[in-house]
């Protein structure tokens, strides 16, 4: 994948490529597929192969259930947004929000519903690993 792709941000190819590299990971070590780092304002950042293929979806859909949920979670006194479950007839998608102040999200699919937990634990240290690289790209380039 080029630089040109993401001529939407300044990230360098080594660091979309290590990004790249992790979300390939995660995949390959699960059932997920589709995975992608995007930006709350809903820029993806980076995806793995799988999630080319729907490239159209990381656009404003995910940033807007943010905003949603966040309100909601807020209104109902339930604490800080963590993540968002949609649960179709096929499968689930799962979309994890790190924190308030954080700028980006992880997007995912996955078809197993039985490993939900499993999925959790595995998406929350994938981004954990990623967090030192996208904490280096600027919030305003997000």
């Amino acid at each position: 994948m080029s630089n040109d792709q993401w001529n939407e941000i300044d990230v360098s190819q080594d660091m979309l490529d290590e990004i790249m590299r992790s979300l390939e990971e995660l995949e390959g070590s699960t059932d997920l597929e589709g995975t992608a780092i995007v930006s709350k304002t809903g820029l993806r950042i980076a995806s793995s192969e799988t999630a080319d293929i729907i490239a159209d979806i990381y656009s404003a859909s995910p940033a807007t259930l943010i905003s949603l949920g966040e309100k909601i979670s807020q209104d109902l006194d339930q604490g800080e947004l963590q993540e968002i479950v949609i649960k179709g007839t096929k499968g689930y998608t799962i979309i994890l929000v790190t924190g308030e102040n954080d700028n980006f999200m992880l997007f995912t699919n996955c078809s197993k519903g039985y490993k939900l937990g499993y999925y959790f634990h595995k998406i929350r240290k994938a981004y954990n690993e990623m967090k030192p690289l996208l904490d280096k790209i600027m919030p305003e380039q997000a």
